[in-house]
């Protein structure tokens, strides 16, 4: 499922970045914002898993301890 957002998130910074070249370079721009789109969205789904694993160690800490 994560996959997708990725996937969209690369097709939209694809589109951003053909849209927004100058003409002379757009297959490399429309690369340019794929991977950057993509190195985003990865970025944050990677930022969301480590949050929610600490939360499930803060827990299960608290279980153990307590």
């Amino acid at each position: 499922m994560w996959i997708w957002v990725i996937v969209i998130a690369c097709i939209i910074g694809g589109l951003i970045g053909f849209i927004g070249s100058d003409g002379q370079n757009a297959g490399s721009d429309a690369a340019g914002g794929a991977l950057a789109g993509g190195c985003m969205a990865a970025g944050c789904l990677v930022r969301i898993a480590i949050a929610a694993l600490s939360i499930l160690f803060i827990l299960w800490l608290f279980g153990k301890l307590f």
